[in-house]
């Protein structure tokens, strides 16, 4: 069984499309629920059926911001996905290999973000007034932030895992193919 070479692009492409498209939007219709869940994991069967109802609202409101800042953690996440399918095993997880890739690339988006938001208190706590700042760091800190990191990185793993299975069912791989495989 020795591996026979095999074009890597395409597969490749063909991969980053299926994560662009597909990774947002999964990301984006699991976002809303799982902060739910985890901002009050206590109390989280009295919240069920609010998650529901927010969760058909909220997925119309979420595919804007889920596109928006879910297409570069999706294509980053099927780069290094089609890096791991061609370099891994054959017999290798790849479906949680992708979840785990798709939290680690959206903790560093939410990192950026929260880069940019501290920028943006500083800005605020300049321009107009110590209040003014005091409220944005009571709002976008401690608990609440905590809740939607969690439910951020969470929501990235999930749509790099539903991903990796989609590509998986549609036969998208960078692995190369054994000639056992093939004369079959």
């Amino acid at each position: 069984m020795t591996a026979s070479p095999r074009p890597l692009l395409l597969p490749t492409l063909g991969l980053l499309l299926l994560f662009a498209a597909l990774g947002p939007a999964v990301g984006g219709a699991v976002f809303i629920p799982l902060a739910f869940v985890v901002e009050a994991p206590v109390v989280a069967e009295a919240t069920m059926h609010l998650t529901w109802i927010a969760t058909l609202i909220g997925h119309v409101l979420a595919l804007i911001p889920a596109y928006l800042f879910g297409f570069g953690p999706a294509i980053g996440t099927g780069l290094v996905f089609a890096l791991w399918d061609a370099w891994a095993p054959r017999g290798a997880p790849r479906a949680l290999a992708a979840a785990i890739i798709g939290g680690v690339l959206t903790y560093g988006q939410f990192l950026w973000l929260a880069h940019v938001g501290a920028d943006l208190e500083a800005l605020v706590s300049v321009d107009l007034s110590a209040w003014g700042a005091s409220w944005f760091d009571d709002f976008f800190s401690g608990e609440f932030d905590s809740a939607l990191r969690e439910a951020l990185v969470a929501s990235g793993a999930v749509a790099a895992f539903a991903c990796a299975m989609a590509a998986n069912l549609l036969g998208l791989s960078t692995a190369p193919a054994s000639v056992e495989s093939r004369s079959q």
